[in-house]
């Protein structure tokens, strides 16, 4: 019986933290019966990407509204450069997009959205596994796995 409460006491705190997160603009939970996902992992920098102080996140979400499922895939990069500079960002080995440093920070955010469409590497996002963020001549900077 002990065993039983602190199992409902734990998925009621995991579910409690999923459903702020999702109020305080985080991931959305997965939808029920398996469809859809959240999931989010801080990127590594490579000696590159040390060299410009690079930090970075990468997320992906899936989730059903109104019986459709909604995808969403972001990549967060800080980093010491110049406004203006330009990254790209890889998912699974295929280009997902780009990013442009403003004041050490930028974002890419790509979603399924209506008009917006998922990028070839990006569809669907539950399947990503790797991403990595190269400079414009190439250069590995950040890297992770989800």
């Amino acid at each position: 019986m002990q065993r039983l409460t602190a199992t409902v006491a734990s998925l009621g705190m995991m579910l409690g933290v999923a459903n702020y997160a999702a109020a305080r603009g985080g991931l959305q939970p997965p939808a029920p019966g398996g469809v859809g996902c959240a999931k989010a992992i801080n990127l590594v920098a490579s000696p590159a990407g040390v060299a410009i102080a690079a930090q970075g996140k990468a997320r992906v979400n899936a989730f059903l509204n109104n019986g459709v499922l909604v995808q969403k895939f972001v990549v967060e990069v800080n980093a010491v450069v110049p406004n203006g500079t330009t990254f790209m960002v890889f998912a699974n080995g295929l280009p997902a997009g780009t990013i442009t440093i403003a004041f050490g920070k930028g974002v890419l955010d790509v979603n399924n959205v209506p008009p917006s469409v998922l990028p070839a590497g990006t569809d669907p996002v539950c399947s990503i596994t790797t991403v990595i963020v190269t400079d414009a001549a190439g250069n590995t900077i950040l890297s992770g796995t989800f």
